[in-house]
């Protein structure tokens, strides 16, 4: 590569001999405070109005003349600058080019050792990540900021004793929070089985950074809740069989009740007693009577002594009804 060192590039700078510009402020303020001192407002209102505007024209053309002879030299200054920096901005663009060419080199070989470096520091929380056991992209979000030059010995690729000490103990207080979160797992489904509830909720408050104490004290909340529910529905459902079998036996007691026939003819209560359900051990005669039924409880009153002659094996004739 050429050697452009001490070149006329790097002596090159631009010369600038200042001028002097001889006024005379102490007697020009002194003039001015003269003829102010000679035009106060008292006098001037003794003036004529031509002598005002004679006035007026001479200090007006005395300002008019300093004025002009300012920019005169205003000009004289500013015109070399204008130059300089037109002929300056010309004359730089191609520096300027060469500059963003060599810089977007430069940012290229250094994203490339950085690159490098990084790569070098995935490498190592990997090898400890998994001596510890730990998955191996644990780290992943550490690789850029341990990929700086600081924490690398100079010009080389290796890191530095202190930033090896700093990864070991990221290392070792992912590992203990592992251990412990894994204990706490273990403790939840525990309780959870041993209260019967889903361990699912709870340990999913455990990895919103819920407190453990605080996971157990909802269980034990959740369990009593459930306890006490299920009490609820037991003595509900207890209730609600004692009821339906209170109304089963009241419907067999009102089935089972003696049903009175009264005599058409006498009017006389005939009190019709059940047979029992044993069968006599000796042949009985069949027996027959005529009898006339009036059921003041209705047709309903009818069907259930029908039934009962049914079941006790009672043949009957209807001979009419309703006379």
């Amino acid at each position: 590569m050429k050697d452009v060192t001490n070149n006329f590039l790097e002596t090159i700078e631009p010369v600038y001999t200042p001028g002097r510009i001889k006024f005379d402020f102490d007697r020009f303020d002194a003039a001015i405070k003269a003829a102010v001192s000679e035009l106060s407002d008292e006098q001037l209102d003794n003036l004529e109005y031509n002598d005002i505007k004679k006035e007026f024209r001479r200090f007006n053309s005395l300002l008019t003349k300093l004025e002009t002879k300012r920019k005169d030299i205003a000009k004289v200054y500013k015109n070399p600058l204008t130059e300089f920096e037109a002929n300056f901005k010309k004359s730089k663009g191609p520096l300027e080019t060469l500059l963003k060419t060599l810089g977007n080199k430069r940012d290229e070989i250094d994203e490339y050792h950085r690159l490098l470096r990084a790569d070098h520091v995935r490498s190592v929380f990997e090898e400890k990540c998994e001596l510890a056991g730990l998955d191996k992209d644990t780290f992943k979000d550490k690789y850029d900021g341990y990929s700086l030059k600081k924490w690398f010995i100079d010009k080389k690729m290796e890191l530095k004793k202190e930033t090896i000490e700093e990864i070991d103990a990221l290392v070792l207080a992912e590992y203990d929070r592992l251990k412990e979160y894994k204990a706490n797992i273990a403790i939840i489904e525990e309780q959870a089985l041993d209260y019967e509830l889903p361990s699912e909720p709870y340990t999913r408050a455990l990895n919103n950074d819920a407190p453990l104490v605080e996971i157990l004290k909802q269980m034990k909340m959740d369990r009593d809740a459930a306890v006490e529910r299920k009490q609820q529905v037991e003595a509900k459902q207890k209730a609600e069989a004692a009821r339906l079998a209170e109304i089963e036996a009241m419907a067999k007691q009102s089935a089972n009740e003696e049903i009175k026939a009264v005599n058409a003819e006498t009017g006389e209560v005939i009190e019709d007693t059940k047979p029992t359900d044993e069968t006599p051990s000796n042949p009985i005669e069949p027996y027959k009577i005529n009898l006339s039924l009036t059921f003041y409880g209705g047709e309903k009153q009818w069907y259930q002594f029908a039934k009962l002659l049914d079941d006790n094996f009672v043949n009957y004739e209807i001979k009419g009804e309703n006379k």
